[in-house]
């Protein structure tokens, strides 16, 4: 059956490479991801995994020993796609998304006001001013404004129960991209979770669990479950004001630039783009806003970066949380949206802001200007010895 040989087509990606470079440079001696995307486009500028390894290693006779070799190493999972295949509550990144929710189903307006007495019933907060109102509750990522909304949400009074107004919460978060793959080209992406209201029913029962229930949810806890790609996506459709494009990292094949139709096909998210704007300032606020702003550290001059910090909590053991963050900038004109992901790194503006940060000024100028950043993620071990928790 052999045949003469033909000649294979180019394959041009969106992979900006110097990003890449510069995201596995700071991602060296850590475990986690970086997922960045162009909002308009949908296009991967860097898709960083780590611990990795060295792709030679599979080249040659010594290949299959190599491969053996990788794959028995259970402690770093060098094969293992963070980006794609791990699973992490999103924490407080998931904030902004209830509270979108929240406009759209009409629970609550821009300027509801909660308070907050260093949580909601058993859920804790830190301390910050109070009471606030949305665009504050983002950035001061307040719990108890979230847990207040998210409750707000499963008991709208517009549904007959609290399983159609959960399905409803459900639906929207679908849109997003989250429960299901988003359909990168990657046959290895995973799909998270978003629990149907049968999965609860089966643990409590029909018609026996209720919003207080599953109300670690409301700030990205407990039975979510998201990945670092759909979290950059998830930034990419804040970012746009309502949409997106399906995230993809072929840019075009041969002469024709061909590329697959639903990679340009724009997912428009069914919640008025006016509902946005709110969680857009707020967004800034968080980074930009005076004190009780959470990711402050992550501000850059004359570019208005709009992130928030999550912490998502570990469940393995006492090793500490995860250190996460997503940003898009800038502002009004996005031409960047990422999500990164520091595993047993603490808190969000401790580890994963600044690498946000980072790599967001040297997509956009080129350059870094904070030295002092860069050198003290560059410096960190988190894998060798640093980490005592890990």
């Amino acid at each position: 059956m052999d045949t003469v040989a033909v000649q294979g087509e180019d394959i041009i990606s969106t992979i900006d490479m110097n990003l890449q470079e510069y995201g596995e440079l700071l991602m060296q001696n850590k475990s986690g991801s970086i997922v960045a995307l162009e909002p308009k486009t949908g296009e991967v500028l860097a898709l960083v995994s780590t611990p990795n390894y060295n792709p030679g290693l599979l080249v040659g006779r010594i290949r299959s020993e190599n491969f053996a070799r990788l794959s028995a190493d259970t402690a770093l999972l060098p094969l293992f796609n963070r980006a794609l295949q791990a699973k992490y509550p999103p924490g407080s990144t998931f904030k902004p998304i209830n509270g979108l929710i929240g406009l759209q189903e009409k629970v609550i307006t821009p300027s509801t006001v909660f308070g907050c007495n260093n949580g909601y019933l058993f859920v804790k907060c830190h301390s910050h001013s109070s009471p606030l109102d949305l665009i504050h509750g983002i950035s001061n990522s307040c719990n108890s404004y979230f847990c207040q909304v998210y409750r707000r949400i499963l008991e709208n009074p517009a549904y007959p129960t609290i399983e159609d107004a959960y399905s409803k919460w459900k639906e929207y978060l679908n849109e997003f991209g989250f429960g299901k793959k988003l359909g990168i080209e990657f046959t290895n992406e995973l799909t998270g979770l978003i629990p149907s209201p049968a999965y609860f029913d089966k643990y409590y029962g029909k018609n026996k669990w209720k919003a207080l229930t599953v109300i670690s949810m409301a700030i990205g806890q407990g039975e979510v479950e998201t990945t670092p790609l759909q979290m950059a996506n998830m930034t990419a459709a804040i970012a746009n004001r309502g949409y997106y494009y399906i995230p993809h990292i072929v840019k075009s094949i041969g002469i024709d630039k061909k590329i697959d139709q639903k990679y340009l096909t724009k997912q428009v998210i069914n919640i008025d783009s006016a509902n946005f704007e709110s969680i857009v300032l707020g967004l800034e606020e968080a980074v930009n806003g005076e004190a009780g702003a959470t990711a402050r550290i992550a501000a850059l001059k004359d570019i208005i970066v709009c992130g928030k910090t999550g912490t998502a909590q570990n469940p393995h053991g006492n090793r500490k949380d995860h250190s996460v963050f997503i940003a898009f900038a800038p502002k009004n004109d996005p031409k960047i949206a990422i999500a990164v992901y520091v595993e047993n790194a603490g808190f969000g503006a401790t580890y994963a802001a600044p690498v946000a940060s980072l790599m967001i000024e040297k997509y956009l100028t080129g350059k870094v200007t904070n030295a002092w950043s860069e050198q003290r993620i560059l410096d960190l071990n988190l894998i060798d010895g640093d980490n005592p928790e890990r």
